[in-house]
């Protein structure tokens, strides 16, 4: 794994403003994970939203982010570390999925 991504919520993705970190899936930090891995919860005015890893990769390091803390776009989300196949270039590093 030669590369080490941050995964950004970009522009467009959060739905309602703010949205509200919740908390940590401590089970996937420090290990290889796939494409589709939710790595943190958070929710808005409308309910929860699910926060995932776009590509497969080593979930590495957790931004500084506490439970209410707001997650605006730009926000860092998740620092990994994978192999430069395995970036998911032209799109986000991370998916916000809502619960409908």
């Amino acid at each position: 794994m030669g590369f080490t991504c941050k995964a950004i919520i970009e522009q467009g993705q959060i739905r309602v403003h703010p949205l509200t970190f919740n908390t940590w899936v401590d089970t996937v930090w420090d290990t290889y994970v796939q494409a589709g891995t939710t790595f943190a919860l958070a929710y808005d005015a409308n309910g929860p939203c699910k926060l995932r890893l776009c590509g497969p990769g080593f979930l590495s390091t957790k931004p500084k982010l506490q439970h209410g803390d707001p997650i605006a776009a730009g926000t860092i989300v998740a620092y990994f570390a994978t192999d430069g196949e395995d970036i998911p270039y032209g799109r986000p590093y991370c998916n916000l999925v809502y619960a409908t």
